[in-house]
């Protein structure tokens, strides 16, 4: 009867784990509005874009892209490091600096100039361990001098976004422009 009632609440546990939901929760300055300008999901990958309110996909300064990705179990430091490689590649103009390196969480920065058909830009980039997975939180900012006047604000935001797990869809009671469901 143990073993019967111990297999019950065990498979309980993993049914409910596999129907949680994941959210990504970003404190935007409270001067600053933003707005979702993109969401697509595709198989186990979910992305969303982020544009401060007035900008367009098309046209913007500043942006804030979340990429999740379900079932994946790569080490944050080991994913970070990979990607970075992938985007120096595409502009070789600027050197990232790592900020902050575990396993869990890995965090780093860097500005570019012009190069080819891509802007300069300024950026911080982090990737994190999900519950479900892993999750990429990418600031980026076209304007260097806000990007440097506001670089502890922008880091800390990055730093802070929590991710929140929730096994009940309705138990969400967030600000929708604060939250980024996966």
């Amino acid at each position: 009867m143990k073993k019967a009632l111990l297999s019950s609440i065990i498979f309980g546990l993993t049914v409910l784990a596999v129907f949680a939901y994941e959210t990504v929760i970003i404190k935007y300055p409270d001067e600053e509005g933003w707005q979702k300008a993109y969401y697509k999901k595709v198989g186990n990958e979910a992305i969303v874009q982020y544009l401060p309110i007035g900008q367009e996909i098309n046209n913007w300064t500043k942006t804030i892209i979340v990429h999740s990705y379900n079932y994946n179990e790569t080490p944050a430091n080991y994913y970070i490091s990979t990607d970075l490689l992938r985007m120096i590649k595409t502009n070789p103009t600027g050197k990232y600096k790592y900020l902050k390196v575990t396993p869990t969480d890995s965090i780093a920065g860097r500005c570019t100039e012009d190069y080819k058909n891509i802007k300069a830009q300024c950026e911080f980039y982090r990737v994190t361990i999900a519950h479900g997975g892993l999750v990429s939180i990418h600031y980026i900012n076209r304007d260097k001098k806000d990007f440097m006047d506001n670089y502890h604000q922008w880091y800390d935001i990055v730093r802070k976004a929590k991710l929140y797990n929730s096994y009940y869809r309705d138990e969400r009671t967030f600000d929708k422009t604060d939250y980024v469901e996966l």
